[in-house]
C-alpha cells in the first residue's frame, strides 16, 4: 500500500530574521510523514532550503499590485492540503483548496515573535529556532577556517545592516574590539576575529578591520551563503552585532550572542535562546521612533545613546 504524506503549505517569511525566527514551526513538523512545500523570497529560501521535510520551494520576488502572489497559485497544481500555515496573511492561502488552515492575525506587541508563531500551532512548550545541519557543511565550516588560517577561538561580529538607521556606529566596534583585546583575561579567550555580511557591506567592514588591533580580522562579508555562515557560527564562541538576521542565525546555532537595540523593538525581536542576550540604547524605542521629525529614510544612526563601556561591561559578563 502507497504511503499517504500529508501535504503541508508554509507561506514563510521573505525577510532574513523572520525566516529564521519561523524555523520553530518547521521544527514541530519534522515527521518522515510530513511534506512541506514552502514559499518564501528568494533570501529566505536559503534558511528554509535545509530541512528535511521541505520538499519544494517556491521562492518568488515582490512584484507590484500583488502580482507575485498569483505566480505562487498557478505554481501550487490545484493541489489538495491538509494544512496551510500562513505566516505573511496573503491572499493565497484563502485561495487554495485546504482541509486546515493557520493564518497569523493580529500579533501580540508585548509577546516576542518566537512565543507568537509557537501560539499560532498550539504548542505549549516553545520551540527554540533551530536549522538542521549537515555534516558536509560542518566540513565546509572547518575548511574555510582552515583555508583563512582562522585560529579559535573566534568573536564574530556583524556591524553593518540594510538599514542604517538601527546600525551603531561602526567606529563603537573599533573602540569596544581593541577595548577587549586590551583586557588580558579577554585577549586568552579568542584568537581571532572573523567578520561576517553581505556583499554591499564588505566596503565598509574592511574600515572595521583596518581599525582594529593586537588580533587577526578576517573580512568574510559576502564571501559564503547564510547556510555557510550558520556552520561556521557554531565553531564561534561570541557573536556581537545589531538587530539583524544575523543575530538571530547566532542565536539559533546556540552560541553566545549579544544583540544590539535601538529603533527596533527588543521585547518582540531580542535574540532567543538560553545563551542569548541583548543591550538597547538609553532611548527606548518610541521615543526614538514616535517622535515628530522622525524619518526611517534618514541616514543617521539611533544607537549613539548605547555606549562602548555598556556594551564592553556586558561582554565581560558574557565571557566570564
Amino acid at each position: 500500500m502507497k504511503k499517504r504524506f500529508m501535504k503541508i503549505l508554509f507561506i514563510g517569511n521573505t525577510r532574513l530574521g523572520d525566516a529564521i525566527l519561523s524555523t520553530c514551526i518547521l521544527n514541530y513538523y519534522v515527521d518522515k510523514s510530513i511534506n512541506i512545500t514552502v514559499v518564501c523570497s528568494p533570501l529566505s529560501e536559503n534558511i528554509y532550503k535545509n530541512f528535511p521535510s521541505v520538499i519544494n520551494i517556491i521562492a518568488v520576488d515582490k512584484k507590484k499590485r500583488g502580482k507575485h502572489w498569483l505566480e505562487v497559485y498557478f505554481a501550487l497544481d490545484r493541489i489538495y492540503w491538509d494544512l496551510v500555515i500562513d505566516l505573511r496573511n496573503s491572499i493565497v492561502s484563502r485561495l487554495v483548496r485546504k482541509k486546515k488552515i493557520l493564518r497569523i492575525g493580529k500579533i501580540n506587541p508585548n509577546q516576542h515573535r518566537v512565543e507568537s508563531l509557537c501560539k499560532l500551532i498550539k504548542v505549549k512548550n516553545i520551540i527554540a529556532p533551530s536549522i538542521p545541519v549537515s555534516s558536509t557543511l560542518m566540513n565546509k565550516a572547518l575548511k574555510i577556517i582552515s583555508d583563512h588560517k582562522i585560529a579559535l577561538p573566534i568573536l564574530a561580529i556583524a556591524p553593518v545592516t540594510n538599514w542604517q538607521r538601527k546600525n551603531w556606529p561602526i567606529e563603537n566596534f573599533a573602540l569596544l574590539i581593541n577595548k577587549l583585546m586590551k583586557q588580558s583575561s579577554v585577549k586568552k579567550k579568542f584568537k581571532c576575529i572573523v567578520i561576517i555580511g553581505s556583499k554591499n557591506e564588505k566596503v565598509q567592514c574592511n574600515y572595521l578591520v583596518k581599525k582594529i588591533k593586537n588580533i587577526s580580522v578576517i573580512n568574510l562579508c559576502g564571501s559564503y551563503d547564510i547556510s555557510v555562515f550558520y556552520a561556521l557560527l557554531k565553531y564561534c564562541k561570541l557573536f556581537i552585532g545589531n538587530d539583524s538576521g544575523l543575530m538571530h542565525l547566532s542565536a539559533a546555532a546556540k552560541i553566545n550572542t549579544l544583540g544590539l537595540f535601538g529603533p527596533s523593538k527588543d521585547i518582540n525581536y531580542r535574540p532567543w535562546g538560553k545563551k542569548s542576550f541583548f543591550l538597547r540604547t538609553d532611548i527606548d524605542y518610541d521615543n526614538l521612533v514616535n517622535i515628530k521629525g522622525y524619518s526611517r529614510h534618514d541616514s543617521s544612526s539611533l544607537m549613539s545613546s548605547l555606549t562602548v563601556e555598556k556594551v564592553f561591561q556586558k561582554c565581560l559578563d558574557i565571557i566570564n
